[in-house]
């Protein structure tokens, strides 16, 4: 009864930033979507995103055969549609709570916007994905101690400062991750001055953006912009913190690097229709291929490559024959870059191994240039 209560005021005191609210939430479901995938119409994905949206400020959810029927068919089309769901919920409670800061009758209400955001997601879980053997990547908003009204990541910065804490920065360069310690030198509004190694500040340079990795004070991972870098005192000052869903180049088993080899690869879906494409990435057990064709190939499809491996201290190339399974397709303008689970037989695995170990003492050692570049 005290849970209807509290919902009931939440709608109430809330109801402007709902209405509001709801074209931006649309907007930004749609988009996320397409960014993935550009199979589904605009009018279908308006269509699921404002039953979703209504759906979350129900007190008893029920959901309906339309979103049962079409949230199947995008997971049956490969569409990550828990990654979908529980990241418009993060954009939706990361906004409600900025809201806060101009409604002060929002702030008394993030506990409950949070329930109902778990609920939906329960829901969402049980009726959808366990039904259709798929999990979302479930986010326990519950346990996001750093959501509550007075305690932001600025916030948290200054306890781990006081305290005498380390942070850890995590950075892929060419595809190697470069990963170290740092310190908190200085906070100044919104912006944090962190004191690092060198290599780190480099690999932050050539990523574009800095990367925290969760740890006893933060539950997710953290993104921040490059402010700017002072090399001379191995020191870097970040701000716009955010939070991340999830990093998956902190899961990967193997190393995966970035190929700077004319290697062509040819894929082929039935035997007869051949789609070439560069090498993008690789691994032992995966790779990627950008390719301007795709003759059918789709995610899920059981496909052959063939593509030859050079090194600067072998004459000759090594020539890798393997089959594998396409995970995803990312659509660009006038591209597409296929993201493929391989199955080498140990022949060509330690061919694979073999050229992973030498690029990445290439890429490291131009890394080490990188920073002299920098220094002087």
């Amino acid at each position: 009864m005290q849970e209807s209560k509290l919902i009931e005021n939440f709608l109430s005191d809330s109801s402007d930033f709902i209405e509001e609210f709801k074209p931006a939430f649309v907007k930004y479901f749609i988009n996320l979507c397409t960014s993935y995938d550009k199979f589904y119409s605009q009018e279908t994905l308006k269509e699921v995103a404002n039953t979703v949206y209504k759906d979350i400020f129900v007190v008893d959810i029920f959901i309906t055969t339309f979103e049962k029927d079409i949230f199947k068919e995008m997971m049956e089309d490969g569409v990550m549609i828990g990654f979908l769901i529980n990241r418009s919920m993060f954009f939706l409670l990361d906004s409600y709570i900025k809201e806060t800061k101009k409604n002060t009758k929002c702030k008394e209400h993030i506990e409950t916007i949070i329930l109902l955001i778990t609920e939906y997601i329960s829901q969402f879980e049980k009726k959808i994905c366990d039904k259709n053997r798929l999990q979302p990547l479930h986010v326990n908003f519950d346990t996001l101690e750093n959501f509550s009204a007075g305690k932001n990541i600025i916030d948290v910065f200054k306890d781990i400062k006081d305290r005498g804490d380390n942070i850890t920065f995590f950075n892929l360069y060419k595809g190697i991750p470069v990963q170290h310690h740092a310190t908190i030198v200085d906070i100044n509004d919104d912006e944090v001055a962190f004191r690092t190694i060198q290599t780190q500040e480099i690999a932050m340079q050539m990523d574009g953006a800095a990367y925290v990795l969760k740890d006893n004070n933060f539950d997710k991972h953290l993104k921040a912009d490059i402010v700017y870098n002072n090399f001379a005192n191995n020191t870097v000052v970040l701000n716009n913190f955010t939070y991340l869903l999830n990093m998956p180049a902190t899961r990967r088993e193997f190393i995966r690097v970035h190929p700077e080899i004319m290697a062509e690869v040819s894929l082929s879906s039935d035997g007869k229709l051949i789609t070439k494409g560069k090498l993008f990435d690789l691994s032992v057990h995966g790779l990627g291929v950008v390719s301007e064709e795709n003759n059918g190939i789709y995610a899920g499809a059981k496909i052959k490559l063939n593509f030859a491996l050079s090194m600067l201290n072998k004459k000759k190339p090594s020539y890798i024959n393997v089959h594998g399974e396409v995970l995803n397709i990312i659509e660009y303008s006038s591209s597409y870059r296929y993201c493929i689970k391989i199955y080498p037989k140990i022949s060509q695995e330690n061919k694979i191994i073999d050229y992973v170990k030498a690029r990445e003492v290439e890429i490291l050692d131009s890394l080490d240039k990188k920073l002299e570049d920098y220094m002087f």
